[in-house]
């Protein structure tokens, strides 16, 4: 019978269909191999399954592999401790830390979106396509973005600037909470008295009557009610500091100590320029051209003006704390310091620390710089040096 073989066909295929996705949504062997894949067909199958907690923490890693970290850190919330099969769940928890130490090093900003009444579905600019429901943080490039809650058909937009390495909070004010007072009965005695009048006639002074305090309510501890729009508070967002674009430029002052190992340490001067390239999120170049007197005393005869330049790299190895190691080059502008001949062009090295203090473009920083090559025959210079800097651009 044809219509019997065409109807096994059918539920064979169906059983066969079903079974195919089972395994796509609940095989961990599956998961693994779209983890190791982490192709565009295994993205846009994992978003479809995002309320399966292993589907979500899977798409994740995905999202970090392909160096997307905002959404990576949105998807991988709570992945570390999550209860996920064996098969993924060292690299799921591999990945999870691993984005968490790239965010810190990187400008990205947090935002903590919330909203009154909570629940509200949240989209930021930064993240298109992706909903979050209030409350909850999501990280996103420095610079203005745009938050917009919504219920229903209703919407509500606040605009925000997110700051380098700064967490932000986002309130939305919706109004949708606020309750109408409740309604008073009131009842009206109108009963006729003997004299047919509407109760009973009393002869009394008048009742006394409160005046209101004449005293501002502000100034009395009752806050007032405030006028327009909410507005963002100030302490939510610090300021800027600069370099958010990815280059910085800044001005150094040092002060410490000189020493050539042929004469006495002294004290001396340090007049710079100082700058970063940030190429990626991890890590910086930094570039370093600068003024100092060495050698000696800073207005004797055997002090020697030196001009350097100097080229390396550095990291961000906690918040605002920088590492910074340079090769350096230097020109000493002197013929000869006593009876010895002086070493026109000299090499050396230079390490330093610079911390950046929140919220200005103030630097602190100390910095060590060590000759190879001699400035006078049987001598190398070295310098530890204090310095304040300030970040221009």
């Amino acid at each position: 019978n044809v219509n019997a073989r065409v109807a096994c066909l059918l539920a064979v295929l169906a059983v066969l269909g079903a079974a195919a996705r089972a395994r796509a949504d609940g095989d961990p062997a599956a998961l693994a191999a779209a983890l190791a894949r982490h192709a565009e067909a295994d993205v846009t199958a994992l978003r479809a399954r995002t309320s399966d907690v292993a589907s979500r923490c899977t798409l994740g890693a995905i999202y970090a592999r392909r160096n997307d970290l905002p959404r990576a850190a949105l998807f991988l919330t709570d992945c570390e401790h999550a209860d996920l099969p064996p098969a993924i769940a060292a690299a799921i928890g591999q990945a999870a830390r691993d984005v968490k130490h790239r965010l810190d090093a990187s400008q990205l900003a947090r935002l903590d979106v919330v909203s009154r009444p909570e629940g509200l579905a949240a989209e930021v600019d930064a993240l298109p396509g992706e909903t979050v429901t209030t409350p909850a943080s999501v990280w996103v490039a420095p610079g203005p973005h745009t938050v917009r809650v919504t219920r229903g058909a209703q919407a509500w937009t606040q605009h925000v600037v997110a700051a380098p390495h700064a967490n932000g909070v986002v309130v939305i004010e919706t109004g949708l909470d606020a309750r109408p007072a409740a309604p008073r009965d009131q009842t009206i005695d109108l009963g006729d008295d003997a004299s047919g009048g509407l109760g009973e006639e009393h002869t009394a002074p008048p009742p006394d009557i409160k005046h209101p305090s004449l005293m501002r309510d502000k100034y009395r501890g009752i806050p007032e009610a405030a006028a327009g729009d909410a507005i963002d508070d100030p302490l939510a967002a610090p300021v800027a500091r600069p370099g958010g674009h990815g280059w910085q430029l800044g001005l150094r002052v040092g002060a410490g100590m000189f020493d050539d190992g042929a004469a006495s340490a002294r004290a001396g001067l340090a007049l710079g320029v100082a700058g970063r390239v940030r190429p990626g999120d991890f890590g910086f170049v930094a570039w370093r051209a600068d003024w100092s007197r060495r050698g000696g005393a800073v207005m004797s005869d055997a002090a020697i003006d030196v001009l350097g330049a100097s080229l390396g790299a550095g990291v961000t190895v906690v918040d605002h704390l920088a590492v910074i190691g340079q090769l350096r080059g230097e020109l000493r502008l002197a013929d000869a310091r006593g009876d010895r001949a002086v070493h026109r062009a000299g090499l050396g090295v230079a390490t330093g620390l610079e911390l950046a203090v929140p919220a200005t473009p103030i630097t602190l920083g100390v910095r060590f710089e060590q000759g190879v090559t001699a400035l006078v025959s049987g001598a190398r210079d070295r310098a530890v040096l204090g310095e304040l800097g300030v970040d221009l651009f």
